[in-house]
């Protein structure tokens, strides 16, 4: 519109048809005002929309009348007034129109004469109220979306935060968000990680125009890690095509994130766990390959020439067993490495005296340290006594581990110190130091891994790589700990440390008896013993054992329905009972045995390779005699066999 005087200007609007036609039939609502603020003109869009009959009725009054709500007025009246001063306004207000809700957003705009007079004002309206509509259901939901929406502005000093959803504000804890409206985003508060990958994100989508995403970490009021996955897309440009806002939308995926950590260390773990199996199995094929070459090796040698003297054959057979003995330890460290890891081995712990312990442990060690012409010096007589509260069995151990290698590591002719001593009020500390060649720093790690024997697997001292494994796991099963230093050329001092115990609760220790040097004969008179057994060396091997006694009947069955026929027709005052049969199992054997009246009163001894200490006891609970276990130790054998028997 031309700056005319507002009664030109009314005429124009009134009389020329063409001018009249345009302004009528727009949906924006025009209004004309004097400087009094008072209403001059109306076109019918607002006439429509206000439901006035006759709005001439209207004109010279200020308006909006006092019908209108109060708070409309207000609105209206300021920045008229803000008008009267030079401003122009765009404005947004309510109102109802017979019960609806009706939004206008308005512009009031001044214009003044040549002179600096005002000579009317204009107010251009234009119904927003489907708009606002929208708004509100978008707000809604908003409010309602468990994804946390955020509007970010674009400026030159970065960007800022505008909006951010109800979602948004629960999740991290924000309790006034308008406060951190205006501030630069990322906020202050997030991590620094964070940040700068927000930051990258925002970055992106400014200069290529295209949406960006990015997974980062944040952290809620309490300190709670939260993981976020956000998209980031343009939502506005300036006329000169330039983003000045930008649309976030973040969604709690910390469920998911944890998940695929958790996946990932399993697999992490799988995959170790994969590599230890085929470390295991490869350092078990050769410290379990290593013992059968001399027993296999001696045998095949010995069957291919059975004439060597005697020299050479007790030679072989010292070979044999020596090799066999070392695979049994073998055999036996593993079954405790492995009863350890599952924690099936038991602990008892009892207040014991280590002065007294250690020294009949190192005396059972001292004959083994005199063929290497090595001494050992024990600090520990010269202390006042030191008690501990520890597992006897796991205790001797943990010191019979450390003197043997102590001994077996050691040069000739060197020497072992044990030493000890209290560690505060609550601890006692006791230490087994060689003069041994020592050991690198970068390989001390590697000491307590099993089977590990840091090269020495390939030199003359025998071993199996596991004793110090086992020292370890059971160390802390004894809640103490272990530590050890090297020097290379030095030697090595290994320490362990356990909870002190009381003098007065040590338990009294009883002796076992020593079977090593007894000589037993089975003292029985004609008696038939009954071998149920599917394998036939060791069915042989018990008929040599047993042959030495002429007075003794030898049976034998390789199947279990035969052995017990043979039960119900000979009589035998003993049988002897493998476990693993075939069809059915030395157990069910048993039962069958006790259903008959021929043969209940028969007694039973499980002979097996069934050697865990469980295994032991639910036999012996199943109702066997006793229980002996392979390889036999054939003094201990006959001496059951005997005492059964008689």
């Amino acid at each position: 519109m031309k700056k005319v005087t507002l009664n030109a200007l009314l005429e124009s609007i009134n009389g020329d048809p063409t001018v009249n036609s345009l302004i009528q039939s727009s949906p924006v609502c025009h209004k004309v005002f004097d400087p009094n603020y008072k209403l001059k003109f109306m076109s019918n869009s607002g006439v429509s929309a206000l439901k006035i009959e006759n709005i001439e009725d209207f004109y010279d009054q200020i308006f909006p009348t006092d019908v209108a709500p109060k708070e409309t007025r207000d609105i209206v009246n300021k920045y008229m007034r803000l008008a009267s001063k030079g401003e122009t306004n765009t404005i947004e207000y309510h109102f109802f129109v017979d019960g609806v809700l009706i939004w206008y957003r308005t512009t009031i705009s001044p214009f003044f004469d040549a002179d600096g007079k005002l000579i009317y004002i204009t107010a251009d309206s234009m119904d927003i109220t489907s708009k606002k509509k929208i708004e509100e259901t978008n707000r809604t939901l908003l409010e309602t979306s468990p994804i946390c929406l955020k509007e970010i502005s674009k400026n030159d000093e970065g960007y800022t935060l505008t909006f951010m959803s109800s979602s948004g504000q629960e999740q991290l804890g924000i309790t006034n968000v308008e406060e951190l409206y205006g501030q630069s985003y990322p906020l202050d508060s997030y991590p620094n990680e964070a940040k700068k990958l927000l930051t990258e994100a925002l970055d992106k989508v400014v200069k290529t125009g295209e949406s960006a995403q990015v997974e980062c970490e944040l952290v809620d009021h309490h300190g709670k890690a939260l993981w976020y996955l956000s998209t980031f897309t343009v939502q506005r440009r300036n006329e000169n095509g330039e983003i000045v806002s930008i649309t976030g939308a973040s969604q709690d995926v910390t469920e998911k994130v944890i998940n695929q950590i958790a996946l990932a260390k399993s697999k992490e773990e799988a995959e170790r766990a994969n590599r230890a199996k085929s470390q295991f199995l490869s350092r078990m094929s050769h410290e379990l390959r290593t013992p059968l070459n001399a027993i296999l090796g001696f045998g095949q040698v010995m069957k291919k020439e059975p004439n060597l003297n005697a020299e050479e054959q007790e030679s072989s057979l010292d070979f044999i067993l020596d090799a066999g003995y070392h695979l049994l330890n073998l055999v036996d460290e593993v079954l405790d490495l492995s009863r350890i890891e599952n924690g099936k081995f038991s602990i008892n712990l009892e207040h014991l005296n280590a002065n007294s312990k250690v020294k009949n442990l190192i005396s059972q060690i001292q004959p083994i340290a005199e063929e290497k012409n090595i001494k050992i010096l024990n600090c520990l007589s010269q202390k006042e006594d030191l008690f501990i509260k520890a597992d006897k069995k796991a205790f001797k151990q943990i010191i019979l581990n450390l003197l043997n290698n102590a001994v077996k590591y050691n040069h000739e002719a060197g020497s072992i110190t044990v030493n000890g001593g209290k560690s505060g009020d609550d601890k006692i500390w006791i230490s087994v130091s060689d003069t041994g060649p020592g050991i690198a720093k970068e390989n001390i790690e590697k000491l307590f891994e099993p089977f590990n024997r840091l090269g020495q697997e390939f030199g003359k001292t025998k071993g199996t790589g596991i004793g110090l494994s086992i020292s370890k796991m059971l160390v802390e099963l004894l809640s103490g700990s272990i530590s050890v230093e090297c020097e290379p050329g030095n030697g090595c001092s290994f320490t362990i440390t356990l909870p002190a115990g009381n003098r007065e609760l040590e338990n009294i220790n009883t002796s076992t008896p020593n079977l090593e040097n007894s000589k037993i004969d089975i003292q029985s008179k004609n008696q038939k013993i009954l071998y149920i057994e599917d394998n036939n060396d060791n069915l042989v091997l018990v008929q040599r054992i047993l042959k030495s006694n002429p007075k003794i009947e030898f049976l034998s069955a390789m199947k279990p329905r035969e052995g017990i026929e043979l039960a119900k027709t000979k009589r035998p005052d003993l049988i002897l009972m493998d476990i693993q049969l075939p069809e059915m199992d030395g157990r069910a054997v048993f039962k069958e045995l006790q259903k008959l009246k021929e043969t209940r009163d028969i007694p039973v001894i499980a002979l097996t390779a069934e050697a865990m200490k469980d295994s032991i006891k639910a036999g012996l609970d199943f109702g066997f005699k006793d229980y002996i276990t392979k390889p036999l130790d054939i003094e201990v054998f006959l001496e059951k066999v005997n005492k059964v028997l008689n």
